[in-house]
């Protein structure tokens, strides 16, 4: 009798956890699409709430918001299964907006089917915005001994810092910075919250036109600044004795890395340009993970740098660290940076910059993830260069 009741009461279990999904989530296919998608809109803003989809068993790792006017022209990335709801910011009063809804996760296409609703934000209150002014002085400054095919843009703003209209408050002001070949259509755009940007993944010895507008925090925009022109010299045949490595989706440069990784192509949101990177493979448990260079040797080099560029997507209490070995010896590892990955911001790309010294031997260097009790961080890497001659630029200490 007893063992009946046991019996029955595993079976109700069993079909609790079965009939809500939390026994068999899966990734073999995009989540369907959400549910009793609303949006209310004010002046500058609109909010999105909506349902997650109806099936349970599919895993939902987040949702996607997209926005424009008319036509979609603007993608957030929303972390987390659990967030329904967005509020869009920075939008023009008075003007017809297109949203769409979805949720992704890392099957094949990863994002679901959209949910498309339109709305019109409400006419502004109160006076008219000042107008804001372009920036002025934009100047590009392309450094060779940085990283190759990067140049720094830097600009002046003659707006108010703190005007008595909020806003154009400095505290809430934006950038938008287009860039692109000289008279080319393929033109890119990015956003920072500095008077200065680091563009990178220029072609050498093409001339590139750049141009920047402040954005206010309630969306206004000045006009286009004047344009600046300047030209990213050939790669030095010197260059041959470092070591680069821009990971994309069909190579990896002969890094040797631990099974938990895999190539994503890119994909771009408001936040982060999300280039193409090895990123984790579907919830790996195990610990810890690594990226290793092949055997490297600039034994004549008296000053070296080791670059690479990386974004965490989501918050994560594990730890990375960068280490140095010679090559055939595992024994002797040198630890040259370290950090715990909950002092890193999410969603914005990290360009860290390690010197150390003259490396007589061939040499490997490693980046390696550790982390207990929870699945792989989401960290995408996106570049790994050792360079001769120093560091040019220095990392944001993350400890």
């Amino acid at each position: 009798m007893i063992g009946s009741i046991h019996f029955l009461f595993f079976l109700l279990i069993f079909g609790l956890l079965y009939s809500t999904g939390a026994l068999f989530q899966h990734e073999d296919r995009v989540p369907n699409a959400p549910q009793n998608v609303r949006v209310k809109t004010q002046s500058t803003s609109a909010t999105l709430w909506w349902d997650a989809p109806p099936d349970p068993t599919v895993l939902i790792r987040g949702y996607t918001v997209e926005y424009g006017e008319g036509s979609i022209s603007q993608r957030i990335l929303i972390e987390g299964p659990d967030s329904t709801s967005f509020t869009v910011t920075r939008l023009a009063p008075s003007t017809n907006y297109v949203f769409a809804v979805s949720a992704y996760n890392e099957a094949e296409g990863e994002d679901g089917t959209k949910v498309m609703v339109a709305a019109k934000t409400r006419q502004a209150e109160g006076s008219q915005t000042e107008k804001l002014w372009p920036p002025t002085s934009v100047r590009a400054r392309v450094d060779e001994k940085a990283i190759p095919g990067s140049a720094i843009v830097s600009w002046d703003d003659p707006n108010p810092e703190n005007a008595a209209d909020n806003s154009i408050d400095s505290t809430q002001r934006q950038y938008v910075i287009n860039y692109g070949i000289y008279e080319s259509d393929a033109q890119q755009k990015v956003r920072s919250n500095a008077k200065a940007v680091r563009l990178t993944g220029l072609l050498p010895g093409k001339e590139y036109e750049v141009a920047v507008k402040v954005v206010a925090g309630d969306g206004s925009e000045s006009p286009w600044s004047i344009r600046d022109l300047f030209l990213v010299p050939e790669t030095k045949t010197s260059s041959r004795f470092d070591w680069f490595c821009r990971l994309n989706d069909t190579e990896m440069c002969a890094i040797d890395s631990s099974p938990h990784w895999k190539l994503c192509t890119e994909k771009h949101d408001t936040y982060t340009q999300r280039d193409a990177g090895a990123c984790p493979r579907v919830q790996y448990p195990s610990s810890p993970a690594h990226l290793t260079t092949p055997a490297i040797n600039l034994p004549d080099a008296q000053r070296l740098c080791f670059y690479f560029r990386f974004a965490l997507l989501n918050f994560h209490p594990g730890l990375m660290k960068v280490e140095i070995y010679s090559d055939g010896d595992h024994s002797n590892r040198q630890i040259v940076w370290k950090t715990r990955m909950a002092n890193i911001r999410t969603h914005a790309v990290q360009n860290v910059y390690i010197p150390f010294g003259q490396q007589v031997r061939p040499f490997k260097i490693s980046v390696s993830l550790k982390w207990d009790g929870q699945p792989m961080p989401r960290v995408i890497v996106h570049e790994m260069d050792v360079l001769s001659g120093g560091c040019s630029e220095r990392s944001t200490d993350f400890y």
